[in-house]
């Protein structure tokens, strides 16, 4: 009898050792996510921090594009008027240049 309570114990203690080692590896399984959901959740954060920054920045480079076009959109415009100016206007009389003097050296004429 006393070898049947032996082996009740020792089969027992097995499956105590077994469910001990169970939970311990639970634990760790356990830990392990609580870290790599802690490391997960502040890369997130991280690309949504920058996710945001570069949306600010794109409306900010878009305002840029748009006042950039706007301004060379009336550079055109007084470009065209300008030139339309510039048509209009008659081309400037170029100076002359006075004649050259004449000499009225009159020739005397030798007769023989």
């Amino acid at each position: 009898m006393e070898r049947q309570e032996r082996t009740e114990k020792d089969d027992a203690q097995k499956a105590k050792l077994i469910f001990f080692s169970l939970a311990a590896l639970v634990v760790v399984l356990l830990v392990w996510s609580v870290a790599a959901a802690s490391k997960a959740r502040s890369e997130r954060n991280a690309a949504k921090q920058e996710l945001e920054m570069v949306r600010s920045d794109n409306v900010k480079l878009e305002q840029m594009v748009k006042d950039l076009t706007q301004e060379n959109e009336n550079l055109k415009k007084k470009l065209a008027q300008l030139e339309t100016k510039a048509k209009a206007k008659p081309a400037p009389a170029k100076k002359k240049a006075p004649a050259a003097k004449k000499t009225s050296k009159k020739k005397s004429s030798k007769t023989k």
